[in-house]
């Protein structure tokens, strides 16, 4: 008997496919960040030119706007120019005094820094009196907690008495203590003033004999013009200056300054030696050994012949060192 052939169905028209749900957008800000950039916005939306540059600055987690910045380290490269050693600006100074005016920005405020050990030298091998190949971590880059009264003195010192609750106890017998945070933000602003009155233009835009002249002026001109001493600090805006710039230079980088350890080296500094020292306990000898880079008792290797000469900079730092030794009547 014959198959019978049933006839193939056609298919029927294709079922409409469901549409696909649609992507989700992708998200460029995670939340924190987000808000963050709309307080930005908003900030600028409601602040003129210069607020805008400040809640900028802010955003990116720094104090001066890019221009206060740039003005700052052109008048840390005044108290120490360039030669043939770097200047202030590239040993930097200014980054230090931004990071220490924004201690508070961080969960252990960036004042003390910790130790005992920095990572610069490794731990003796004292089985033969040798440096060993092992370093300690950089203890120098944990910061130490302050405890509150050193919090709320420091805090007095940053943002100012009057904004500190607990700090204004002095107050009323000596006057306010203004915070370096205000200091540099209106001082750095006079200075641009200054330079574009002598000059026409921005301090950090002159040339660096120009740049003297609005920093004599300013530190020792007439009465009108020159910064003014603070009340309850003493001394003017350009003691802080120096002090902050030389502090920047020449303290432990961890501090934000002191750039590649280049500021040491300018003056022949070995900064912090610990915990190889320089003579090292040898076991086997019971005795000392000293490190043939450092003896103690011989001049150093590249010194045979004499010491090795400093830079006008360098040794104009150390006079001061000397004269302020002298001051205090030590030897």
């Amino acid at each position: 008997m014959p198959k019978l052939k049933l006839p193939r169905a056609l298919p029927g028209p294709a079922e409409p496919l469901a549409p696909e749900p649609p992507s989700p957008p992708t998200l460029l800000l995670g939340r924190r960040q987000f808000l963050k950039g709309l307080g930005v916005v908003l900030a600028a939306l409601a602040a003129p030119a210069t607020g805008v540059r400040r809640a900028y600055a802010a955003a990116r987690g720094r104090f001066f706007t890019g221009h206060e910045f740039a003005t700052l380290s052109a008048l840390c490269d005044r108290v120490i120019p360039p030669d043939r050693d770097p200047g202030a600006r590239a040993l930097g100074a200014a980054r230090y005094i931004e990071r220490m005016l924004t201690a508070f920005d961080h969960r252990v405020p960036l004042v003390f820094a910790g130790g005992p050990f920095s990572n610069r030298n490794p731990f003796p091998d004292n089985d033969d009196g040798t440096p060993s190949r092992q370093r300690p971590k950089n203890a120098f880059r944990h910061f130490i907690p302050l405890t509150r009264v050193q919090e709320i003195r420091w805090r007095a010192e940053l943002f100012g008495s009057a904004k500190v609750p607990g700090a204004d106890f002095n107050d009323a017998l000596l006057g306010p203590l203004t915070g370096l945070r205000t200091i540099y933000r209106q001082s750095l602003r006079k200075v641009d003033q200054t330079a574009r009155a002598m000059h026409g233009k921005a301090f950090a835009r002159l040339e660096p004999k120009q740049q003297d002249a609005v920093f004599a002026l300013l530190d020792s001109g007439p009465a009108s013009v020159r910064f003014a001493a603070d009340p309850r600090r003493g001394g003017t805006f350009i003691d802080l200056l120096i002090q902050h710039t030389l502090e920047g230079c020449f303290a432990p980088p961890e501090y934000g300054g002191n750039h590649r350890l280049r500021g040491w080296t300018m003056l022949d500094l070995e900064g912090d030696d610990q915990p190889l020292g320089y003579s090292i306990f040898s076991r086997a000898k019971d005795g000392y050994n000293e490190r043939p880079d450092h003896p103690m008792s011989t001049p150093n290797p590249d010194e045979v012949s004499g010491p090795r000469p400093i830079s006008a900079a360098a040794n104009s730092v150390q006079d001061t060192i000397i004269a302020f030794t002298r001051i205090f009547g030590t030897d």
